[in-house]
């Protein structure tokens, strides 16, 4: 099973600094948004502790052993994107920090159509609006909650990453939250009689 869909960690495209790469005056390549010199960027927990305080999540769907942030998790070997996970979160909240990489929209998608079932799936993701993956189901969270500023994440040796190459999102995928939206058109003089 190649890295890239390795679930339980955010892979972040990382900029080799150190080494003269770094960001051009028109932004991040493909090629930086797609790699990774690492492949265990993990969640950091006070996001988590705050979203769990929240939500009280009941699995985790991308973890491994020693990333795992609750005792019910889905493994690679368990193959996250063939399991229900309303079945095995019983019904309850999912937290969800997937693989970041090209995989990344069946992800998404999975975590909608899993909402579907009456689980509230909660995303954390990159803000990518100039992708395919993020207007077919990124748009159909019942909240998207943008984080101000860069995450740091976690690396395999629990120590802090840089700052995060893009912008980050929490997607809540939720039919229970979802809200109508009413909005009022005006309509010009005379129209309508």
């Amino acid at each position: 099973m190649s890295q890239e869909w390795w679930p339980g960690f955010l892979t972040l495209a990382v900029v080799a600094w150190g080494n003269g790469v770094g960001v051009s005056s028109s932004g991040w390549t493909n090629e930086q948004l797609f790699s990774s010199v690492k492949s265990e960027w993990s969640t950091p927990l006070e996001l988590f502790e705050i979203l769990n305080a929240e939500f009280s999540f009941v699995l985790d769907a991308a973890a491994l052993p020693h990333n795992a942030l609750l005792p019910n998790y889905i493994t690679p070997e368990r193959d996250a994107l063939a399991c229900d996970w309303h079945e095995l979160a019983a019904g309850g909240p999912v937290w969800l920090n997937p693989p970041y990489g090209r995989g990344v929209g069946d992800w998404v998608r999975k975590s909608y159509r899993e909402s579907l079932k009456g689980s509230t799936v909660v995303v954390l993701t990159f803000v990518r609006t100039d992708t395919a993956w993020w207007h077919n189901w990124a748009t159909k969270a019942a909240e998207v909650r943008l984080i101000k500023g860069r995450l740091y994440f976690r690396s395999g040796d629990d120590s802090l990453s840089g700052a995060a190459p893009a912008p980050s999102c929490l997607l809540v995928f939720s039919e229970r939250l979802r809200q109508p939206q009413f909005k009022t058109v005006r309509l010009p003089r005379g129209a309508g009689k």
